[in-house]
């Protein structure tokens, strides 16, 4: 999201948190909101052509994610540990920013963000929709040549070549 975002930085005043186990770092590493956010930090040197290593983490969240496949899902926050997801943080919005305007604080960092995925999402769905779209076309031609062979095959009269 960040790095597609006007200036390859998440808005000032929103960091982005990411655990640990998706940094490959001994701690969780927080992006301060305006700075430029460089991907190669994220990605340890050592893990880098390690398949086997990539393949444990694939499983890893794999199993996590069976516990929570949708946000919709959540009836509860005390369900979700929170700490375990990439997450954005708005730091101080409650002692820095007035009581009638915190809305407007929140909407002002979250929306730029929230406009590159739904943007994401928008392409993904058109996407969808074509390879739906041409699924059912080649099912169509599968159907019209079997039907076209079963014609051949009567006018030979059952005998085929």
């Amino acid at each position: 999201i960040c790095s597609q975002l006007p200036r390859g930085a998440p808005p000032k005043g929103l960091d982005v948190v990411f655990p640990a186990r998706f940094t490959f770092s001994t701690g969780d590493v927080e992006i301060t909101g305006g700075k430029k956010v460089d991907l190669d930090e994220f990605i340890s040197s050592n893990y880098a052509d390690d398949d086997e290593e990539w393949d444990a983490l694939d499983e890893e969240e794999v199993e996590a994610m069976k516990e929570i496949s949708s946000a919709s899902t959540i009836k509860n926050m005390q369900d979700v540990e929170i700490q375990n997801y990439p997450r954005f943080v708005v730091k101080k919005l409650g002692t820095s920013v007035d009581e009638g305007s915190r809305v407007d604080s929140l909407l002002k960092v979250l929306l730029p963000p929230s406009k590159v995925v739904f943007t994401k999402q928008e392409k993904d769905k058109e996407k969808a929709k074509l390879a739906a779209e041409l699924r059912d076309k080649r099912e169509a031609i599968a159907r019209q040549k079997k039907e076209q062979e079963k014609l051949n095959s009567r006018r030979l009269g059952g005998f085929g070549y």
